[in-house]
């Protein structure tokens, strides 16, 4: 399995249409070497789901997702600025709105 830490896991817009013409935007608070991360960066590539990355060791997301939430945790899946944690819940939630596409 290909590490994570490329550009690829650094950004983007993380705005999805959904067939009904609706939208979601999505963005992942994560780190690069969290295990369940990394099972949700796989069904994120299998899906092909466009998310924009927050890396928690970097540039303040931390900080940020502590004062949203109060948790450190990650994986955390935001869904138009809703949190979803556990990378389970993130996986299970993913398959059911993208493996359709």
């Amino acid at each position: 399995m290909a590490m994570f830490g490329s550009q690829a896991r650094n950004g983007g817009e993380g705005v999805n249409t959904l067939a009904d013409g609706s939208e979601l935007r999505l963005a992942l608070y994560k780190s690069d070497g969290c295990p369940y991360c990394q099972r949700v960066f796989a069904s994120i590539d299998r899906l092909n789901v466009a998310i924009e990355y927050r890396d928690v060791n970097q540039g303040g997301h931390r900080a940020d997702h502590v004062k949203r939430t109060g948790r450190q945790t990650v994986p955390c899946l935001y869904v138009n600025d809703e949190p979803m944690f556990e990378s389970g819940d993130i996986i299970a939630w993913l398959n059911d709105r993208f493996s359709a596409r």
